[in-house]
Formats: structure tokens, C-alpha cells, sequence
């Protein structure tokens, strides 16, 4: 039982099926480790221990009647605090939302295809306020912490799932990403992250365009399976991609040969890029080269000050939903308070300006990557910076997204898969970009290269 952990959510299913080992003996062993763990890492805020045991019971005796309601019945998972959850508070990171008052009487559209899998759910993960930090900060929830390095972040805002997947505390859970919110915890904590096209996971309720969700875990082969799920239709969200009956499993081991993948290293605005991570993404590029591939270099069309459009668009957003605060509470979130100080003063004008601005950016990230099959770029700039801090420069709280955020605009698919470590033994992403509704695709190169990286550390489990 001590190798619990270190088996991935299909392994765990291959147990089950075999009847070698049971959902009631593995959410008991990760409901002990969560007790161990989480105090050390602060990625739950709410642990269901009543909830995944009964849930695990029922579990058990449909794989003991040989009738599992899927692959992943009594796959111990999450649910990130920004989704909607029966019966479960829900705080979006920030102790300036008053949600203990509020009634939680519906599942969002994931946490319903989960448990009709009969997938198990420990409890709630921690986020950083109103997910538009790049950090585990969270003015309600503390610090979450890099299970890597203690002093690290885990990255935001799908932090506390990242730390549980990656501490072993569930080997897969759904992240949201906005602007980056996948990709950039599972850079920092060495996962594989998928943020799929838009539309291709149903959301609801949604706040932005931009919002999409998708899996997270310690491998490719996990997520294709998990996306099985998540993918499934829901009618609440009217602006969710026609439902494909697709097993993205079984696509992963017929990646196409002779791609043409462009190389971006510096996007061109934000953080400057780290010399360890240039060097490990070109690295990653040049295995994929050796594979037979044709790697293209591509010089990026923006310059400093092109994403200043995107940081206003999600300022205003979020100040949307901080504005609704008592202002007593809103001081009690200073980071928020201090990104969001000048939107009363920005005009109709001024944001409808942005928005269009942010259109043309997305324009242009299509024709950046029109002469490239896949585009290959870090996932971020630079590797995790301090656990305390909600950027590693708290002056710029928008520069760590400036690898990210341009394909949410464009709605494309884009994954985090980890290439390799600094010399701190941090990990470092490779972020793999596809056209848009080419979710498959995306998959097969990340899977086709996690078969050649070099042998990568064990995760601290």
C-alpha cells in the first residue's frame, strides 16, 4: 500500500479491474497521506473524508459486480475552489468573498461527469485569489507550497491541484485555465497539463471567453483518458463545442511523422526568458528533431507593451467580481486591491478598445503559427520563484502569463510537459501549441515526446 501513491489513475484502474486492490483500500491510504502531507503543502482546504469513503464503498462493489461506471470509478481526484461543488463552499481564493453565506446546490458541469465516472473526490484544492495570481498566494487559504522545494511556488491558479497531483496526494484532477491557469502550475511541478481548444470542456457558470478546463496529471497517458470524461456534453454551457465521440487514448500512439514544429523562445514581452529554460526547451526541440521532425525557428510578432491590452481586459474582469465586496474585505486581498486600484476610472471606451485589441492579438498568434504544424515555446519564462510572493515581481503581477495567455485568446489547444530542471532541481515546461480544435494532435506530439525525453527525477511522493 505504500506504493499507492506512485500509481498513475490507469495503473490504479488495471488494480481494480484485477480485483489486486480496492477504491476503499486506496482512498483510505490517500486520505492517511493527505493528513501526513497537506499540513506540509497546503493544497486542500476542505478534505471530505466521510464523502470518499462512502463513495469509495460503493466503488468497490461495482468493480466486485464487474460493472464500473468507467475506466476511472474510484480514481481518487479533486475539485479545484473555483468550481462549483454540492454541498461544498466554494471561496475563489480570496477571503474577500463572503461565499460562506451563499447556498452550494449544483455541480459544475466537470464535477458531474466525475461522479457519474464514479470518479472519488477527497475534497477542495486551494487557488490564488480570483485565479489571476501565477502563484499558490491566496489571502484565504495561506501559502500552497512546491512539493519540489517547500520555498517554491506551485504557481496559480490551479495550485492546490497541481501540489496534490504532483505530492501524490491524486494522480489526476481538472484544472481551469484563463490565462494560463493549467500550463503554469504544471511548469512548476513537472505535470503534463492540457488546456484544451475552447469549448471542448463544458463550463459553467463561465465569467470570461477566455475560460476553458482541462486535466492534469503525472502523464500524458492519464490525461487523454481523463479528457474521456471531462469532454462529455453538458447543455448549460451554450457555447461548448459539438460533442466528438472520441477515445483520445487510443490516438496516442500514431502521432504523424515529418512535422513541421516551430521554435518560439522569447515571445517578445514580459518576463525575460531564463537561460536554463532556453536551453532545455531547445533540448526538447532538437530530440523531437532527431525523431525526424523539422524544427522551424519563429521570430515572435510582438513587442513589450502588446499584452498591455490583455492585462487591462483582465483587470477589469476580476475587478467585476472584487468590486462586490464589502471594501473592508476587498483591503483584506491587497494584492487584488492593489492590480485592480485604477479600474473605476477606465471607461466603456477604453475596455471595448482592449478588447478588440486583444482580437488582434489573437489574429496574430494564428498567423504566427499558419507556417508551423506545432509551435514549441516554454510553458514559462522562467522556473517557480518564492512560495510568499504572487509574481517574482510583485510590480508586474501580469508578466508571468506572457507565455500563455495569447492562446486562450486564440483558443487553441496548448500543453505543459516537463523537459527538465534548473540547477535548483526545479522543473521546467515545454509548452506545445496546436491549431485550433486539434486537441488530438497536441496529445500525440506531447505523448511522442514523453517516449524519448531523457529519464526524468522521481516526483516527491
Amino acid at each position: 500500500m505504500s506504493d499507492v501513491s506512485t500509481l498513475s489513475a490507469l495503473e490504479l484502474s488495471r488494480l481494480y479491474k484485477s480485483k489486486a486492490l480496492s477504491p476503499v483500500e486506496v482512498i483510505d491510504c490517500q486520505l492517511n497521506r493527505l493528513a501526513s502531507l497537506n499540513p506540509k503543502y497546503n493544497a486542500f482546504y476542505f478534505i471530505d473524508h466521510d464523502g470518499a469513503r462512502e463513495a469509495a464503498k460503493k466503488s468497490e462493489q461495482r468493480w466486485l459486480n464487474g460493472e464500473p461506471n468507467s475506466a476511472f470509478d474510484g480514481i481518487p481526484t479533486s475539485v479545484k475552489d473555483a468550481l462549483l461543488s454540492r454541498g461544498q463552499t466554494s471561496y475563489r481564493g480570496s477571503i474577500a468573498n463572503n461565499s460562506d453565506e451563499l447556498d452550494w446546490k449544483e455541480d459544475c458541469p466537470l464535477v458531474a461527469r466525475q461522479n457519474e465516472a464514479g470518479m472519488i473526490s477527497l475534497g477542495k484544492t486551494t487557488m490564488p485569489d480570483f485565479g489571476i495570481l501565477a502563484s499558490g498566494y491566496s489571502s484565504q487559504h495561506g501559502i500552497t507550497r512546491n512539493p519540489w522545494n517547500g520555498s517554491a511556488t506551485t504557481g496559480g491558479s490551479s495550485s492546490g491541484t497541481a501540489a496534490a497531483i504532483c505530492a501524490g496526494l491524486n494522480p489526476v484532477a481538472a484544472g481551469t485555465d484563463i490565462v494560463g491557469s493549467i500550463r503554469l502550475p504544471a511548469s512548476y511541478t513537472g505535470l503534463f497539463g492540457l488546456k484544451p481548444s475552447q469549448g471542448r470542456v463544458p463550463y459553467y457558470p463561465s465569467n470570461a471567453d477566455t475560460l476553458v478546463a482541462g486535466p492534469m496529471s503525472r502523464s500524458v497517458s492519464d490525461s487523454a483518458a481523463y479528457l474521456n470524461i471531462l469532454s462529455r456534453p453538458d447543455h448549460r454551457d451554450a457555447r461548448s463545442l459539438a460533442w466528438q465521440n472520441v477515445d483520445y487514448s487510443k490516438h496516442l500512439q500514431t502521432a504523424r511523422p515529418s512535422l513541421r514544429l516551430g521554435l518560439l523562445l522569447d515571445i517578445g514581452f514580459g518576463s525575460s526568458p531564463d537561460p536554463e529554460t532556453i536551453r532545455a526547451v531547445s533540448a526538447a526541440a532538437q530530440q523531437l528533431e532527431d525523431l525526424g521532425h523539422r524544427i522551424i525557428p519563429i521570430q515572435s510578432p510582438f513587442t513589450s507593451g502588446d499584452e498591455d491590452c490583455a492585462e487591462l481586459y483582465y483587470q477589469q474582469r476580476c475587478y467585476h467580481e472584487f468590486k462586490q465586496y464589502p471594501e473592508a474585505l476587498r483591503k483584506q486581498s491587497p494584492y487584488i486591491d492593489q492590480f485592480t486600484q485604477h479600474c473605476e476610472d477606465i471607461s466603456a471606451v477604453d475596455l471595448f478598445d482592449a478588447t478588440m485589441a486583444m482580437r488582434k492579438l489573437g489574429v496574430q498568434t494564428l498567423e504566427m503559427c499558419s507556417a508551423v504544424d506545432y509551435l514549441l515555446l516554454p510553458s514559462t519564462p522562467r522556473p517557480a520563484f518564492a512560495a510568499e510572493l504572487p509574481a517574482d515581481d510583485c510590480n508586474k503581477l501580469f508578466d508571468p502569463w506572457c507565455n500563455n495567455f495569447l492562446f486562450n485568446i486564440s483558443e487553441q489547444p496548448a500543453a505543459s510537459i516537463n523537459c527538465g530542471y534548473n540547477e535548483m532541481g526545479l522543473p521546467i515546461g515545454l509548452q506545445i501549441v496546436g491549431p485550433r480544435f486539434d486537441d488530438v494532435g497536441v496529445l500525440q506530439l506531447a505523448k511522442q515526446y514523453e517516449n524519448i525525453r531523457p529519464q526524468q527525477r522521481p516526483f516527491p511522493i
